[in-house]
């Protein structure tokens, strides 16, 4: 695809910071009456929900959550989310930026190292016991004071908090089981790097050769690993990938199915097509038309 045919698909690049993005904000869920979240969108930004109580639904690129008593919900950049809260449902949320958290550590790969952001679990959710709920209510009502501080220090001790909390989060996505861990470790390295490539690189590199070139292994071994974590060779999570994004766009953008078919470096939008209907057994058109009656409200 030419860089001009690329300029011409008016689609942000979730991958990176940008205007839209917010450094870091903390705002009480009741108090969001403002902000209609009932209706599908996305941002540019990290965000971590607390619901200490109440009730509905937060739907998460097509997959519906229960709003639990004591959960917490994790969603990355990109992600097509609405929140349907029920009366009375109550909590926080913290909404950071990649820049925000990444200023001075030397390690810029650390976000997509927890197994509950950029898509690396069908669950990005965690259901808190009560000792759990209170360590996590603790450190939210630590960054609640801080945040309404006027200090010189402000920001360095939420960049602190903020770090803490993910922290004990994967501390506790891995103790309730809700990771898929490789048994060869080797293997697990390997599909964690495929992984973080794929994001990476899903819009322009569709072919298993190319990622295993970029990881120094065959294509053989790639595929062996990814079956080792998730049952699935390579080719089926890249092509995973590709259905998530195609889902985002054809719901939330103007984007017709040729603009759609480029942004994606489908070169042939009659072989993007055929692709779709594949992968799910419906045309771009009829897909389409699904996901908007299922997620209409």
């Amino acid at each position: 695809m030419s860089d001009m045919n690329r300029d011409a698909v008016p689609i942000h690049d979730f991958s990176r910071d940008d205007d839209s993005s917010i450094p870091f904000k903390l705002e009480v869920v009741e108090h969001q009456n403002h902000y209609n979240t009932t209706e599908a969108h996305r941002h540019n930004y990290y965000e971590i929900f607390l619901f200490a109580g109440g009730g509905g639904r937060h739907v998460i690129d097509f997959k519906s959550f229960n709003i639990a008593d004591q959960s917490v919900h994790f969603l990355s950049p990109g992600q097509i989310h609405e929140v349907e809260r029920s009366p009375g449902s109550h909590g926080w949320v913290i909404k950071f930026s990649r820049d925000f958290f990444y200023l001075n550590l030397e390690n810029k790969n650390v976000l997509f190292d927890l197994p509950f952001l950029h898509n690396q679990t069908s669950n990005p959710t965690l259901a808190l016991k009560d000792k759990e709920f209170e360590e996590i209510k603790s450190l939210f009502t630590s960054i609640d004071r801080e945040y309404d501080a006027n200090s010189e220090f402000k920001a360095d001790i939420l960049r602190s908090y903020l770090n803490i909390l993910l922290l004990k989060c994967n501390s506790l996505f891995e103790t309730l089981g809700a990771n898929q861990v490789a048994d060869d470790k080797a293997s697990g390295k390997v599909v964690h790097r495929f992984r973080k490539l794929v994001e990476e690189n899903f819009t322009q590199k569709h072919q298993v050769g190319e990622y295993a070139e970029m990881l120094s292994v065959s294509a053989g071994y790639l595929n062996d690993a990814t079956k080792k974590v998730f049952h699935k060779n390579a080719s089926q999570l890249i092509q995973d990938r590709i259905i998530l994004e195609v889902k985002r766009l054809l719901m939330h953008s103007t984007l017709n199915n040729k603009e759609i078919a480029y942004f994606l470096n489908f070169n042939d939008p009659s072989y993007f097509s055929r692709f779709v209907k594949k992968q799910t057994g419906l045309s771009p058109n009829a897909l389409r038309d699904k996901i908007q009656d299922s997620f209409r409200v």
